[in-house]
């Protein structure tokens, strides 16, 4: 097998011709490598089949080890456990970043499978395409990124930016964007995934660092997430002489109704605009945090005029008094609120929001018509 020589458009037909057979049978295992000359396919090889290829639970003990005729079809004569996979024209994206400039996504709309990964890019490549497929550089797997959705390309001003006609767009710092020259530190929205540029050094310092701050802040708000939440509670917890605490718990009316109607991106942006009335809205000393889809957490470490009842009103009103300003239009949206007094000593935090999120949605669910 030494002699063979890799041809990536051979390589890339055959494992092709293997799918096609074994397409519904079970996969034990795939090798992401694009020729028989890499040491992991070898490996496989050696542990699965016989010598030339032929598998060794088939192989007949008085048939010698001699090479197969000229041309034949090394692969094909695998058992059907083992496919070999084609690459795209990068290497898989390391768990760490390398020395080279690099994307890290930071938010997918679909779970967060790929959140805190870094792709990076390699200007030797050339034109690095960015899209859901796996015959791209950089793949994004999720249902709201094109297949072929934009591409990054290296020049003496830096790295260009280009949307490839995408549904979804591909925007720059909440800008839509046909071609754009990225800055380090420039967000990236491709779809529903939003990347950050992380262009000069000290890049796998800054990645540790932007991988801490996803666990506090959402990337796709600005505010606190849930454990960051949780944080500042259990700090008020454990303060001296600290007084009774408001939360107050809050869902966006109709979200799954907004996403089949228009799209989870424009559910998105709902959400995105929800958060920016709170900002505008909220009195002094009262932080907000989102805990998930169209749910946010008010908390507010000391009394308020009015307690819970005045600045749960406060929100929903405040919420439904004008349409939310999208990126396609304007939206008219409600939120169903519900909240507590917190006392020192009384739960712990965790179980204090876990009780108010219920509240919550018993109240939106006797709500909701029937």
């Amino acid at each position: 097998m030494s002699d063979h020589q890799a041809n990536p458009a051979d390589d890339a037909a055959l494992a092709d011709d293997v799918f096609k057979r074994w397409a519904q049978r079970p996969v034990r295992f795939a090798v992401g490598a694009p020729s028989l000359d890499d040491p992991e396919v070898m490996r496989a090889l050696r542990a699965e089949t016989h010598p030339w290829g032929v598998p060794k639970s088939q192989q007949p003990p008085e048939v010698e080890s001699e090479p197969p005729p000229q041309g034949e079809n090394l692969l094909a004569r695998l058992r059907p456990a083992v496919v070999i996979l084609t690459q795209p024209h990068a290497p898989a994206a390391p768990d760490d970043a390398s020395d080279l400039p690099l994307l890290m996504v930071l938010y997918v709309r679909e779970g967060t499978r790929l959140v805190g990964r870094v792709l990076p890019l390699d200007a030797s490549i050339g034109e690095i395409f960015i899209g859901r497929t796996p015959d791209n550089a950089l793949v994004l797997d999720d249902g709201s990124v094109s297949r072929r959705h934009a591409s990054l390309t290296h020049g003496e001003e830096g790295w260009t930016l280009r949307d490839l006609g995408s549904t979804n767009g591909t925007f720059v710092n909440g800008v839509r964007v046909r071609e754009a020259l990225l800055r380090d530190g420039d967000r990236v929205r491709v779809g529903g995934v939003i990347l950050q540029g992380v262009l000069d050094a000290p890049r796998a310092q800054r990645v540790d660092e932007i991988r801490a701050h996803l666990e506090t802040i959402d990337v796709l708000t600005d505010a606190a997430t849930e454990l960051g939440l949780i944080a500042r509670m259990e700090a008020w917890a454990h303060a001296a002489g600290r007084p009774e605490a408001l939360l107050v718990v809050l869902d966006l009316d109709g979200l799954g109704a907004i996403n089949q109607k228009y799209g989870e991106l424009v559910g998105d942006d709902a959400i995105v605009a929800v958060a920016e009335r709170l900002r505008r809205i909220l009195p002094g000393g009262v932080t907000y945090a989102r805990l998930g889809g169209g749910e946010f957490a008010l908390w507010r470490s000391e009394p308020l005029a009015g307690g819970v009842a005045a600045l749960s009103e406060q929100v929903t009103d405040g919420i439904a008094a004008e349409a939310l300003g999208l990126q396609e239009g304007r939206l008219r949206a409600t939120v169903t609120a519900a909240g507590t007094r917190v006392l020192p000593g009384a739960e712990a935090p965790a179980l204090v929001l876990a009780r108010v999120r219920e509240a919550m949605r018993l109240l939106k669910r006797a709500r909701s018509p029937r």
